[in-house]
């Protein structure tokens, strides 16, 4: 089932239980929660582990926070938002429960045939008369806080029948503590604290005297001692802070606290507030103990990485409408107004959005509005804030009478609101109408009918802070377990609102289901006498009426349950049809889809984007799909004619209509024109006659006007003169009176003066008198408290001398040893020091024979280059030598040419043909010559160039050579120095 909830579209999913009180939802939480963790399977240690513990916790939370009811003999009395949480192959991996608003009242009062929370009446059941003994408990005392105040016989039947069902319970309980990781020692621990709170309701026999402002309430001392021994308080503290108030007394110029006695009324509230607040927070330690051991069995690493999917259980109480309904039934009716207004918005109200969105042709529904009643609710709450603050703070003319009234009030002024809340009805002859009276409660229209709400006692219900002295007592208690209970920083805020918190978490659990695709349960009680076999047809109408069960049928009965956009019907079902079908696009295709296989016109409609189908249908598409169902082909040939057919309708319809379009919108000009001036003709003709009489009476107004004007001016001034002569009669009238008042005035003035002097003087003497007396008494008592108080402080003293001894050897010792350690590590940080001075010399002094041996290299270097500057210099002035002689040679041979020719010239020619002659042949011989010493100095040039390159190699590769050889000698002897000297100043000399 979580699979195909969950990891299939890896949403969270919820199930939101609701139903009256009495009609299952707990069991049916129960049910849903032992289902996920079945299917969830157990394949390993932890996965099995946190299963039993999310079953364990139910065991817990139904112990400690269920009671037995006159409508329900295991009802929730707080709610509970229960979340599993699975990994992406659907793994049980954690779990988390989240409460919500526990009736705490219950501990200290039920009604009769109910009772407070089932762990009481279990511990007695269900421990040993050893363990009871050590409790100071008896199995068969008739206690306060379990049996109420009027105890008969028949009450004693009433709840020896649940003494089995406790003692069962109990061993449940016993085991359920022990596997969320309670250890034994804590077990014992919490049912210590419940005993010391049946022992502390014993308490509340004092609250039978009448109320008295001047005595002290009278404590049974041994009750006292009791509870104070279970809680680990101090009986003597105890009994004053709830016997006695601190009051701040302000004087000029300074302020004092001083302590007046309890009233009954105010002892009832000090005892209830600590009971409450004790109980409610030990339930809250059990939850978050229960959370606890949940994240324990989770590994961090997996915690950490991507979110899991989860599955919420919302079980919270029912509505209720009891015979004396208070500030919890208003809260536990508001989270069920609240619940059923999502309902409605979410399911109805969406489901007919989405049809109209969707073009369907749907007729609207009417759907029940709660926005008036839970904003009366709302409002009721900040008025109530607003009383409890203030009376928190001192205002003692703040009161639950007051608080009604303004509620009342306040909700008469608004139109929405003064329909849902109204005033009491008083009870008439006939006995219809409200016991209480008007400024005691109010009703309530909720969606489930009227309601009375009784306020009394809501303006101390609405505060969850506890009494300061007894806040104190709590984290003074010397069980560390109760301690643990207290509230270390309270702060200096009187006041912290219930409603207001309630209102918050409420919220918050709205926009949690809000991230959730919901799933609801509604849960039906068949009868009101808790009794198998049983049916109340009408009891069971009026729930389903209520709920909106009627409103949900008939739109699932008329809707259309299933709906799926066109893209994901064309994927999943087109192997029905050919393939020919699928050009002619989806809309087209769905019709096909449903006229080939015959579903009816009234069981399917064609939306915007989406297919609506009646229940069931899409199940039969399915079956067709996976049996591979195929179409007669008679039947699509007729379709696909309709489909031709259609579209050579719908084209020869638009172009009649293109062509229809001009003449009629210039048919619609026309009319459009002519109606305008029919209606300009008619308005002028109509108003034509009317301007000209309305003219004609006007000129008639304003010469009445004047003749008025003028009769009234004759009139004013006669006026005028009569009540000036009126005005002068009664002003001597008046005169005459006064005189004749004043005289008779004086004598009884005078008379009374002197008889408030009188009854000052005695009022002071009194005063006086009354003031010297509590004077008195004061100075006796602030001597007593004196003596007292001087004595606790030699105590104190005493006591705090010796602890100041023994924690000043104790801090001489810790500051020996710190000194000790101090001198140690100054030590080793001196030869550290040492030891970093002497390698920061050595490294100095290599560094400075690295620059030295870089000098020496440098050197070298210059030599070197000024060898090649030399070398290059040598070999050009042999160059420029060979080029000098190499020139001569030319020269000579030159001279040579010329002269041979001069001789040849001076001679006759003669006429001997083809004979060589010696001329000619010493001619050749010199071209020769000359050639031969050209390619020789060619010859030589190149070997000279080759040569210096020759030698540069040489030379670069011995600068080279020469300096490899140097930086390994330098290493080398680094190295022997670091070896042979270790010591920095040795190498150092050894280098010089």
């Amino acid at each position: 089932m979580h699979s195909t909830l969950q990891v299939r579209d890896r949403r969270n999913q919820g199930f939101v239980i609701s139903g009256e009180s009495g009609a299952g939802k707990t069991e049916t939480a129960k049910i849903v929660m032992e289902y996920l963790g079945y299917v969830s399977g157990s394949s390993n240690e932890m996965t099995a582990q946190i299963q039993r513990r999310v079953l364990q916790a139910q065991p817990i939370l139904e112990s400690f926070g269920n009671a037995v009811t006159m409508r329900n003999n295991n009802s929730s009395r707080f709610g509970k938002y229960n979340r599993i949480f699975f990994d992406e192959s659907g793994a049980l991996v954690s779990a988390s429960v989240t409460t919500y608003l526990l009736e705490s009242s219950r501990v200290v009062s039920h009604g009769k045939h109910e009772r407070t929370y089932h762990c009481f009446y279990e511990m007695l059941s269900g421990l040993a008369d050893e363990e009871l003994t050590k409790l100071q408990l008896d199995r068969n005392e008739p206690y306060l806080l379990l049996h109420g105040e009027e105890v008969e016989d028949e009450d004693d039947d009433w709840h020896a029948q649940f003494e089995d069902r406790d003692q069962k319970h109990f061993d449940r309980l016993w085991f359920a503590l022990a596997e969320v990781g309670f250890s034994e020692q804590d077990i014992n621990a919490i049912f210590q604290v419940l005993a010391g709170l049946v022992h502390l309701g014993d308490l509340s026999d004092a609250e039978r005297d009448e109320e008295d402002v001047t005595s002290v309430v009278e404590l049974d001392d041994e009750i006292l001692e009791k509870a104070s021994r279970l809680l680990g308080l101090d009986d003597e503290e105890l009994g004053m802070a709830l016997q006695r108030r601190k009051v701040r007394v302000k004087h000029p110029g300074r302020e004092s606290i001083t302590e007046v006695p309890r009233t009954t009324s105010q002892f009832r509230h000090a005892l209830h507030s600590l009971i409450k607040a004790l109980y409610k927070r030990l339930f809250e330690r059990l939850v978050q103990r229960i959370n606890s051991s949940f994240r324990e069995l989770c590994p961090r690493e997996r915690c950490e990485e991507e979110p899991w999917c989860e599955i919420g259980i919302l079980d919270i109480y029912g509505f209720e409408r009891l015979e004396r309904n208070s500030f919890e039934q208003l809260c536990i009716n508001l989270a069920n107004e609240r619940l059923q207004q999502y309902f409605v918005e979410n399911v109805l109200v969406a489901e007919q959005a989405l049809y109209r969105r969707e073009g369907l042709s749907w007729q609207g529904l009417a759907v029940p509005d709660a926005t008036p009643v839970v904003s009366a609710i709302l409002q009721t709450f900040r008025t109530l804030d607003e009383y409890s603050q203030q009376l928190a703070m001192g205002f003692e003319r703040m009161s639950d009478e007051g608080f009604c009234q303004k509620t009342v009030e306040d909700a008469s002024k608004d139109l929405r609101r003064r329909d849902v809340l109204r005033q009491l009805k008083l009870s008439n002859r006939r006995g219809s109408g409200s016991h209480l009276s008007v400024s005691e409660g109010f009703l309530v229209k909720h969606y489930a009918g009227w309601v009375e709400y009784t306020t009394k006692g809501w303006l101390d219900k609405n505060n969850d802070r506890l009494l300061p002295e007894c806040e104190e007592l709590i984290c003074d208690s010397f069980l560390p377990f109760v301690a643990s209970l207290g509230e270390e920083d309270p702060g200096k805020v009187p006041f912290r609102s219930i409603s207001k918190k309630y209102c918050t978490d409420l919220e918050c659990l709205l926009e949690t289901l809000n991230t959730c695709q919901l799933h609801y349960i509604r849960c039906f009680k068949p009868n009101g006498v808790q009794e198998p076999g049983i049916f109340d047809q009408s009891l069971v109408l009026d729930q389903i009426i209520q709920c909106g069960t009627i409103e949900l049928v008939r739109i699932m009965h008329d809707g259309y349950p299933n709906r799926c956009p066109f893209d994901e019907i064309l994927g999943r079902f087109r192997s029905l049809l050919p393939e020919s079908f699928q050009r002619y696009g989806m809309r087209t295709f769905i019709e096909a889809l449903m006229l080939a296989y015959d579903v009816p016109n009234e069981d399917w409609a064609l939306g915007v984007s989406r297919l609506f189908l009646k229940a069931g249908r899409l199940k039969a598409l399915e079956d067709l799909r996976s049996e591979g169902a195929v179409p007669d082909p008679e039947v699509l040939q007729r379709i696909a004619k309709g489909i031709v057919r259609k579209r050579w309708i719908r084209a020869i319809h638009a172009v009649q209509l293109c062509l229809y379009l001009p003449k009629l919108l210039e048919e619609i000009r026309a009319v459009r024109a002519s109606a305008a001036l029919a209606t300009s003709a008619l308005l002028i003709g109509r108003l034509q006659p009317l301007l000209t009489t309305a003219r004609e009476r006007l000129v008639q107004r304003r010469l009445r006007a004047r003749r008025r004007l003028r009769a009234a001016a004759c009139a004013v001034r006669l006026a005028m003169r009569i009540m000036a002569e009126v005005r002068l009669q009664r002003m001597q009238k008046a005169m005459r009176k006064w005189w004749l008042l004043r005289s008779r005035l004086e004598t009884w003035l005078t008379d009374r003066a002197e008889a408030l002097l009188e009854e000052e003087e005695r009022r002071r003497e009194e005063e006086q008198q009354r003031a010297e007396e509590e004077e008195r008494q004061r100075v006796e008592e602030e001597l007593r408290r004196a003596e007292e108080e001087e004595l606790r402080r030699a105590q104190e003293e005493a006591q705090r001398q010796a602890e100041e001894e023994e924690l000043r050897r104790a801090q001489e010792e810790q500051l020996r040893r710190a000194e000790e350690e101090r001198l140690r590590r100054l030590q080793e940080e001196l030869l550290r020091q040492a030891e970093e001075e002497e390698l920061r010399r050595v490294e100095e002094e290599l560094r400075m024979a690295e620059d030295q041996e870089r000098e020496r290299e440098r050197e070298l270097e210059r030599q070197r280059h000024a060898a090649e500057l030399q070398h290059q210099q040598e070999r050009a002035r042999a160059r420029m030598e060979a080029e000098e002689a190499l020139r001569l040679r030319e020269e000579q041979l030159l001279q040579a040419r010329e002269e041979p020719g001069d001789r040849s010239s001076s001679e006759p020619l003669e006429s001997e043909p083809e004979t060589p002659r010696e001329g000619d042949a010493g001619l050749d011989h010199e071209n020769e010559a000359s050639e031969e010493p050209e390619e020789e100095h060619q010859e030589d040039e190149e070997e000279e160039e080759e040569e210096e390159e020759e030698e540069e190699e040489e030379v670069e590769e011995e600068t080279e050579e020469e300096q490899g050889d140097r930086s390994e000698a330098r290493e080398a002897r680094t190295r022997e120095e670091r070896q042979t000297f270790p010591d920095a100043k040795h190498a150092g000399e050894e280098r010089e």
